[in-house]
Order: structure tokens, then C-alpha cells, then sequence
């Protein structure tokens, strides 16, 4: 369940939906990530702060995915300072 704060990127099948629909080379939208912001009354849409952009766009809950977390990928500050 997404909720508010939770980092999130378009699912494939929007991302190429949204890529066909803009000027091509302007922006891809497989690599967009965001936050949400807010989620409506009704669950049916979320607010999205994407990442390098100030204004916020609605979306369709079904159309955003939770970012896979990068737990294990980069070792943590107490590992580093071991070493």
C-alpha cells in the first residue's frame, strides 16, 4: 500500500505511455522518481512530487509503484568508519 512520503516511480506500462505521448529526447520517464505527497479523499489518485521539479502532479494510484528499496547496496556509515 503506498502512503504518504514513500519514494515512487511510474509503472512500465505508463512510463512508455507518457515516453510516445511527449516530445521525444525531452524527458524519459522510466527513470522519473518521485514522492507522494498526498493521497486523495477517495484512494483513487496520489499527489507526486517528482524528483528536480518544484510542482506536483496528480496521478492514478494504479499507475505509480513503489521504488525498490537500496537496502544492501551501499554499505552503512558505522561498516565504513570500521575500515
Amino acid at each position: 500500500m503506498i502512503k504518504r512520503g514513500d519514494r515512487v516511480k511510474l509503472t512500465a506500462r505508463v512510463a512508455a505511455a507518457f515516453n510516445n505521448n511527449r516530445r521525444p529526447g525531452k524527458l524519459d520517464w522510466t527513470d522519473r522518481r518521485g514522492v507522494v505527497e498526498r493521497i486523495t479523499t477517495n484512494k483513487a489518485n496520489a499527489v507526486v512530487l517528482w524528483d528536480g521539479r518544484k510542482s506536483v502532479d496528480d496521478v492514478p494510484i494504479r499507475s505509480i509503484e513503489l521504488e525498490p528499496s537500496r537496502v544492501g547496496i551501499t554499505p552503512s556509515i558505522n561498516q565504513q568508519q570500521r575500515r
